[in-house]
């Protein structure tokens, strides 16, 4: 894989730490998690609102455009997600990045007749393509406050499961990872059906994130909080570091004094 020295040449960090390059065709989406990079800088500067974010409106003259061969591994999407309501102007974009060749991450909390359709749909180009699904919360009540409109652990893991039976290489991301008391029983689960990894980090930059909605004192944020000091994260690293399944985002690196990449799109 050809990857991207950062232009500044500190350490990646992000979408970057997994790819070189990131492609989306929608503004907003429907699964409203709260500590969502991407709404919290459209929030920012009132570019949306809570209310217009969740109305996810697919960008047509992104699913238009001609795509061309781009050095490294290109993800998609970054900044919203594939759900129901936008799978056919994904499919459009997936379809044309992967006929000029590259090589696609797709990341998504899941829905499994999306995971179904596209696992159908990009059955030639199965080599050039990771799916790499986001599973940081088993219980449900947790998955509800921060994930709202995102669907239920059971259907992420069946579309894991789909995914690999399908062929597929297969990894998943738990950033954030929502219930660390449970990591060991959330890795036990998705375990049997990863080819390539499980990465774990932080809820990152927690406050700033949900301060449109929530207060900064807010008891789901104390508790997730207090969750990710330097002791736990230590913690989490001592039960996986044999593991090599097990890979650590840039939050966690920091913490457990990993070395962390300059160049975009390692996926280490």
């Amino acid at each position: 894989m050809c990857a991207n020295p950062s232009s500044s040449g500190k350490p990646v960090s992000g979408t970057k730490e997994w790819s070189a390059h990131s492609v989306n065709c929608c503004k907003g989406c429907s699964h409203n998690c709260l500590y969502d990079y991407a709404r919290a800088i459209a929030l920012r500067f009132k570019r949306t609102t809570p209310e217009e974010w969740s109305r996810e409106v697919v960008i047509e003259r992104e699913v238009r455009k001609r795509r061309r061969r781009l050095d490294g591994v290109i993800m998609f999407p970054s900044t919203h997600d594939i759900t129901p309501g936008n799978l056919w102007a994904c499919r459009i974009v997936l379809r044309k990045l992967l006929e000029e060749g590259n090589k696609v991450l797709i990341v998504s909390k899941p829905h499994l007749s999306c995971v179904q359709a596209l696992c159908e749909e990009l059955a030639k180009h199965k080599s050039q393509v990771l799916f790499r699904f986001t599973i940081g919360v088993m219980d449900e009540a947790l998955r509800i406050f921060w994930e709202p409109g995102a669907p239920c652990f059971p259907e992420r893991l069946a579309c894991l499961r789909h995914a690999f039976e399908a062929g597929y290489r297969t990894s998943v991301s738990a950033e954030p990872l929502l219930e660390p008391w449970d990591v060991r029983a959330l890795v036990k689960a998705v375990c049997p059906f990863v080819t390539h990894s499980i990465w774990i980090g932080k809820a990152n930059q927690l406050r700033q994130r949900t301060g449109w909605i929530l207060p900064p004192d807010h008891p789901e944020i104390l508790r997730l909080l207090s969750w990710q000091t330097d002791e736990k994260v230590r913690r989490i690293y001592e039960l996986f570091r044999n593991d090599p399944l097990v890979k650590w985002k840039d939050s966690y690196k920091k913490v457990i004094g990993i070395q962390r990449p300059d160049e975009a799109g390692l996926d280490v």
